[in-house]
């Protein structure tokens, strides 16, 4: 899908309101920007396609901008498109739809298999109809008997288990945490090993959007008070209709390529390819102090993909940009020294480190865990690679954090040439705040 490009300064304000100021930067850089032309780049218009529709995750861009990646990148039918940090997996189920061969890794236990499910759209339409109107009737039968049972008597007598997570009835009003596990209970007795993904990716969706939570932009936050008259079917059946037509448009493709997610850290990618790679399109997280694990807790636990919290605490010290639990409290210790060799680029330092000792290491501790990912992925490309980092800059303590230039002078550092950033979209309404490529190749 080839998209117009404007390369002219004059079209800055057009793409970008009070982008002047943050372009000085790349001028005092010595570093090459483009001003690019994309639609919305946001989850959601992902939320209007088929397959990527099914699963949302906020921080997440559009499968539009990945098209528009692939003709950036001259992009080959014969190459190996890679994700290092595939979120809801936006880039490799746009390849499989292409018929772009692809290979992602994910963290996020939550994350990694709700895309393992979305790529599998190798289902009899039919019989999964068929065995949806039997979990209908057996789910109906559970939620006649339980409906006056107390949560206690309701565990022991359906043999089920509320989520470990922290303050369950809090995230769950009693009545829908008792239909969600009814719901789960009649799909495990009823849905074959088969097609059990397909259920799966809806239990997982449905268990945050009957939460009693809002949904910030992107986080996630308690909704104590609210009045919503949550229906777990109700809310079951629209997913399964929305996915069953989604299927049946893609399975009219024509010369999809199975795509590969591999659960692993993309800080130690020589331990999960065993191929070399020719192009990349990816978002790694950002230092803006947001936690893709935090904001999956519910999903994490009702799925039962983390035991309890330490797990999910832990997965926040491994993640690039973790901010919750242990992965706070490590940083507000003692000062955090930048890896040997790019001290010079994390400028931000010197301002940054007299206002809070915390917010100074939590962007370093970003920034040597993406050198270390860069380093890894030196050894995992073929000659002519080219890959795409889209990355937004942050503030934190009032410092401004320039992530694309830094991340630049980063791969530069390390053999790889940056050849310039496209900008092409202001984040909210905040002054001096983009989403940009960091464009790079070997």
């Amino acid at each position: 899908m080839q998209q117009e490009l404007f390369v002219e300064e004059k079209t800055l304000n057009s793409i970008c309101v009070n982008a002047e100021e943050y372009i000085e930067q790349y001028v005092a850089n010595n570093v090459n920007y483009e001003i690019v032309n994309v639609n919305d780049v946001t989850f959601k218009a992902g939320t209007k396609e088929a397959v990527h529709s099914w699963f949302r995750l906020t921080p997440s861009y559009s499968p539009e901008l990945v098209r528009f990646f692939l003709s950036y990148l001259n992009c080959k039918k014969d190459e190996i498109v890679f994700d290092p940090f595939n979120g809801k997996g936006t880039t490799i189920v746009e390849c499989q739809k292409l018929g772009y061969e692809s290979i992602a890794i994910e963290l996020n236990p939550l994350l990694f298999n709700v895309t393992k499910w979305t790529l599998n759209w190798n289902y009899d339409i039919d019989e999964l109809k068929k065995i949806n109107e039997e979990i209908r009737k057996k789910y109906s039968k559970y939620s006649i008997k339980a409906k006056e049972l107390d949560i206690e008597t309701f565990e022991k007598k359906f043999k089920v288990n509320i989520p470990k997570i922290h303050n369950a009835l809090r995230w769950w009003k009693a009545d829908v945490i008792k239909d969600l596990l009814l719901l789960k209970k009649a799909i495990s007795e009823i849905a074959e090993p088969n097609t059990q993904d397909f259920f799966n990716i809806i239990l997982s969706v449905i268990s945050l959007d009957c939460a009693n939570i809002h949904r910030n932009h992107p986080t996630i936050s308690f909704d104590d008070n609210h009045t919503r008259n949550i229906l777990v079917w109700e809310e079951y059946e629209l997913n399964f209709n929305k996915m069953v037509k989604d299927l049946q448009s893609v399975q009219l493709l024509k010369d999809t390529k199975r795509a590969t997610i591999i659960n692993g850290d993309s800080t130690e990618l020589s331990k999960y390819l065993h191929k070399k790679v020719d192009k990349l399109i990816t978002s790694p997280p950002y230092p803006n102090r947001f936690s893709y694990i935090h904001t999956t807790r519910p999903q994490l636990f009702f799925m039962e993909l983390v035991e309890d919290a330490t797990e999910a605490t832990e997965l926040d010290v491994k993640a690039i940009g973790g901010t919750w639990g242990r992965a706070t409290s490590i940083l507000q210790k003692e000062y955090l020294p930048p890896n040997t060799g790019i001290e010079e680029f994390l400028t931000y330092i010197p301002e940054l480190l007299p206002k809070s000792l915390l917010m100074c290491n939590y962007a370093t501790k970003y920034f040597n865990m993406m050198h270390e990912h860069i380093k890894e992925l030196r050894k995992q490309v073929n000659e002519g690679f080219k890959g795409v980092y889209v990355v937004g800059n942050s503030r934190l303590s009032g410092v401004e954090i320039y992530t694309e230039i830094i991340l630049g002078k980063i791969f530069e550092k390390e053999g790889f040439n940056f050849d310039k950033v496209v900008v092409f979209r202001k984040r909210g309404g905040k002054k001096k705040l983009y989403e940009t490529g960091v464009c790079i190749s070997l």
